[in-house]
């Protein structure tokens, strides 16, 4: 009673806003009959002849008689009218004629909610409670036992068939028509979806409660009801059609079956595919085609999970093969715009990428085809290790590729697909099972028989096999890509695949034997197969060969649109070709260093060959030789000492080499503006990197006898900051380099490493006063000079070439090399008179008059140097010491110091102080005055800090 109250409710307030639109709609075309006549006269009277299309239509369709209209209806839908007295008046005639798009006057908000609710989630509600009336009444019936099962179903179907037909023939009302033309009306789809949901049920009920159908007679049943519901779509809206392919997806789980048949699922399952695209294409419903496409994707995936059986690659490749295709079609067909869409705008690092890299714009249908490959393409490769890489997988992988090579040919703004199906390919080759064949002599039986038997040409039968499908797919995208770039607006994309899907291909191919033929013990997999080993680099020579050749006739066309990346994409992998042949020769070191020598190929190439292109795989080759040199911690395995030196030496010239011929090169443009770039600025950087690791890891080498030791010496940390220090000097010195951001960021991060491993390592934790380290036998000349005193000098220079930006750290940056040459002083007459290793704690007053001395001497030299090169800082940290000199023989020498000693302390001191106060009397004089009796010019009474600065400077 409660719903049925309801039900009255919406129905009535339904019908009094049928009849309120109604009224509008009339009032409406009664005051455009009272104006058309106006209007029309004007418009002929301004142009002279007949009456604008826009307003003739309207003047055709209006009542001949005016009939009366309501008062409400007036109000809401006709203005109040303008006298014509107060109307303006207007020069042009075309001002004149009615506004078609003048704004709707703004209504209130509570009208708007009113209207949602009733006219939208009211009807909804409705209908939804409508379908639930009809299970509530299926499931009291049952309950209560009214009604008999075949009864309870038919009185189901025949209801939903009932709000199906209503649903249809309201929609088909003249009112309901009238409705919709102002606004969407939700009254017909709803009552169509419960008509859906309810027929839906009961068929479901019918079969699982009752057991009235069988299995296949109740999935035709909910099929056909899918397909119906998708077929309405096309008159009702998206909703239904939303709907219906709801249940189509849903109906295969809801009749499950004993023995499942993969051709009847997926037949099932294309046919609702179509219907859901054909749909999208009709209506231009894109939304529905992400739908489908979930329901699509994941039915093959449910099917492999569970009840795959031997022999099912078949209906499955089927079935992928085809709804890619339908997925593809909205983008195929060529209804969108045919122009090709730009990479966005590139900002920073993003500019050294090719275009082809970048992040394109792409329309809706275009972004659905691509999905739809990643997805198939991802189930192709699931469906290939399903079948065990069985040919039937293997040739559906194969016509796949093909499919997507053709139609990304057919459309290129969906060219992309060709690497997707590129990538499936290879991913589906990767977990392919080989045998395992040791290098070594193969085990034997207890008759003497090896236990693996090869065919004669060395190899087993599963790996020529795999090596076959292999060459194949090679020479599909090889050859296709090749085919595919002439006449191609897109020819460095299809360059891209003809030339490094092949190499790809080939260096997986190499990997998966070399861990098939890898030696029993061998720590890494390598490839030592009899009569075989000569083969892989000749394989890889041989394709270089072939993409240096396809660049011959490229070249004659290279005044076409993408023919430049198209060489570029060539050119880099005949050098990616011959680094992989590289890689199969050669190992530990000298690989990088091949790889290296890449760099510098690629660097000269894209001078000589202006193509610009190349910069990117330059960028791309620089940075993994970087991770490799740099952040690879196996080369602390390698043996020997040799091979630091060419094993970053190498590199280091090549990337120097690669960079200096990018600097100079033109970037093409009508500007000349020079190539100096980011790669050039990666280059530059990666070059100081190798060249900082070559020192640092060939002093560990020497000094710690092995790379993974950690340094612990002072005399080792002291050539690791000397090396930083002069390096940053050298990038300071040459004026080539000096100017240039790395040079600059390099030397400050060179300078900034010393002084941490100065400050921290010199001066803390390794200082010999409690690291008790030998220091040597010699004076001066010793390893207290190696650790305070050159770091020192080096720094000062340092310093003198390349001063801090900023005025605070100019005056603080002297400090440390001060304290280093203090430290070396003190640790120095430490050394005199403890012995080569500073481990004893008696101190005579030898020793410790002599602190004072040599600091005093230190002290005045640093008074002389500040004031003979107008070091302020200098003179300002002498005078600074003397007066700590000053204190230390008050303070202590007087009551510590005997004899002689005491004597000498207080006489140096006397002197240094006396000749101090000498030197400033001489700066802070005033100046001699002139021939004519006067003096310079300037104040009469300069401060004694000015006239000091003055003498000094």
């Amino acid at each position: 009673m409660v719903l049925l109250l309801l039900f009255g409710v919406v129905a009535h307030r339904l019908d009094r806003r049928l009849k309120a639109q109604a009224r509008e709609i009339d009032g409406l075309r009664q005051a455009l009959a009272r104006l058309a006549p106006g209007a029309a006269g004007e418009t002929r009277a301004a142009v002279g002849g007949e009456a604008p299309p826009e307003l003739a239509e309207p003047m055709a369709e209006a009542p001949a008689v005016a009939e009366p209209v309501p008062a409400l209806a007036r109000e809401e839908a006709v203005p109040p009218a303008v006298p014509v007295s107060d109307a303006p008046v207007s020069d042009s005639p075309v001002s004149d004629l009615p506004v078609r798009d003048a704004a709707p006057p703004r209504r209130p908000g509570w009208r708007e909610l009113e209207e949602s609710l009733a006219s939208r989630w009211l009807i909804w509600l409705g209908g939804g409670t409508m379908a639930l009336a009809a299970a509530f009444f299926i499931k009291l019936s049952v309950d209560h036992g009214w009604l008999g099962p075949a009864v309870r179903v038919a009185l189901g179907l025949l209801a939903g068939a009932g709000l199906m037909v209503g649903g249809e023939w309201l929609r088909r009302r003249p009112e309901q028509r009238a409705v919709a033309a102002l606004r969407p009306d939700y009254v017909p789809p709803a009552l169509t979806a419960a008509g859906l949901f309810t027929a839906f049920a009961s068929v479901y009920g019918g079969f699982a409660l009752f057991g009235l159908f069988d299995p296949l007679v109740a999935f035709a049943l909910l099929a056909a009801l899918a397909l119906v519901g998708i077929g309405l779509s096309l008159l009702q809206g998206p909703f239904i059609a939303a709907l219906g392919l709801l249940a189509g997806y849903v109906t295969p789980l809801l009749v499950p079956s004993d023995n499942p048949d993969a051709w009847g699922l997926f037949a099932y399952l294309l046919a609702l595919n179509g219907a859901g695209m054909a749909v999208v294409l009709y209506r231009g419903w894109r939304w529905l085609g992400w739908g489908a496409l979930a329901g699509a994707a994941l039915w093959p995936l449910v099917w492999m999970i569970d009840p795959w059986r031997s022999g099912d690659a078949l209906p499955a490749g089927i079935y992928l093969l085809l709804t890619a295709a339908l997925f593809l079609v909205p983008a195929v067909l060529g209804v969108l715009d045919q122009s090709l869409p730009e990479p966005e705008p590139a900002t920073g690092w993003r500019t050294a990428l090719p275009d082809w890299i970048r992040r394109k714009r792409r329309h809706p249908a275009d972004r659905l085809a691509m999905t739809a490959m990643w997805s198939f393409g991802l189930l192709a490769a699931a469906v290939t290790w399903s079948d065990s890489h069985g040919p039937v997988s293997l040739i559906v992988l194969g016509l796949f590729a093909l499919l997507a090579l053709v139609a990304g040919r057919r459309t290129e703004r969906i060219a992309g697909v060709a690497w997707i199906a590129a990538l499936a390919v290879l991913l589906s080759l990767l977990p392919w099972s080989l045998p395992y064949v040791p290098a070594d002599p193969p085990p034997l039986n207890a008759e003497g028989q090896p236990l693996i038997v090869a065919d004669p040409g060395g190899f087993p039968g599963e790996v020529v096999r795999f090596l076959w499908v292999a060459a194949c797919f090679a020479a599909l995208f090889g050859v296709g890509g090749f085919i595919a770039l002439w006449g191609a607006r897109r020819a460095g994309l299809w360059a891209s695949v003809s030339a490094l899907v092949p190499l790809a291909l080939l260096t997986l191919a190499y990997s998966q034997l070399s861990f098939a033929y890898a030696p029993v013990t061998a720590p890494y997999p390598q490839v030592t197969m009899p009569q075989t080993a000569v083969g892989w680099p000749a394989a890889a020579l041989a394709l270089a060969a072939l993409l240096v050749g396809a660049t011959t006739p490229l070249a004659r066309h290279r005044h076409r649109p993408g023919a430049s990346l198209g060489l570029a994409a060539f050119a880099a992998g005949a050098t990616g070709a011959i680094a992989l042949g590289a890689t199969m020769m050669l190992q530990e070191a000298w690989l990088t260093v091949a790889l290296a020598m890449q760099v510098a190929v690629l660097a000269w190439l894209e001078r000589q060959m202006a193509l610009r292109e190349l910069r990117g795989v330059t960028l791309l080759v620089a940075v993994a030789v970087l991770v490799r040199l740099a952040l690879n911690p196996s080369v602390l395995d390698y043996e020997g000492y040799g091979w630091i030196a060419y094993g970053y030496g190498l590199p280091a010239l090549s990337f120097l080499a690669a960079a200096r011929w990018m600097r100079s090169a033109s970037d093409g443009r009508e500007t000349g503006s020079s190539g100096d770039d980011l790669v050039v600025m990666v280059l530059e950087a990666g070059a100081l990197i190798f060249t900082t690791l070559m020192l640092s890891l060939g002093i560990h080498r020497w000094m710690a006898g092995s790379l993974e030791a950690a340094p612990s010496t002072l005399a080792e940390v002291a050539l690791h900051t000397l090396s930083w220090l002069g390096l940053a000097l050298l990038l300071a010195a040459d004026r080539r380099w000096s100017a240039r951001a790395v040079a600059v960021w390099g030397r400050r991060l060179l300078a900034a490493l010393a002084a941490a491993s100065a400050l921290f390592l010199h001066l803390l934790a390794l200082n010999p006063l409690w690291n008790f380290e030998w220091v040597g036998e010699w004076p001066v000349v010793n390893r207290l000079l190696l650790a305070y005193g050159a770091p020192a000098l080096l720094g000062l220079v340092y310093l003198w070439y390349d001063p801090p930006p900023s005025r605070g750290l100019r005056n603080a940056a002297p400090v440390l090399p001060m304290l280093l040459i203090a430290t070396n002083l003190a640790l120095e007459i430490r050394r005199t008179f403890q012995g080569p290793v500073l481990d004893g704690y008696e101190m005579s007053d030898a020793e410790w008059y002599s602190y004072s001395a040599g600091f005093l001497l230190f002290a005045v030299a640093m008074l002389v140097a500040g004031i003979r090169f107008g070091w302020g800082w200098m003179r300002h940290a002498g005078l600074v010491l003397v007066l700590a000199v000053v204190a230390k023989v008050f303070l202590s020498d007087m009551s510590d110091l005997e004899g002689m000693y005491r004597v000498a302390s207080f006489l140096g001191l006397g002197l240094c102080l006396v000749g101090t106060g000498w030197l400033y009397q001489r700066l802070l004089r005033p100046p001699a005055p002139t021939a004519g009796g006067g003096t310079p010019p300037g104040p009469p009474t300069a401060p004694a800090d000015d006239l000091l600065d003055q003498r000094i400077h």
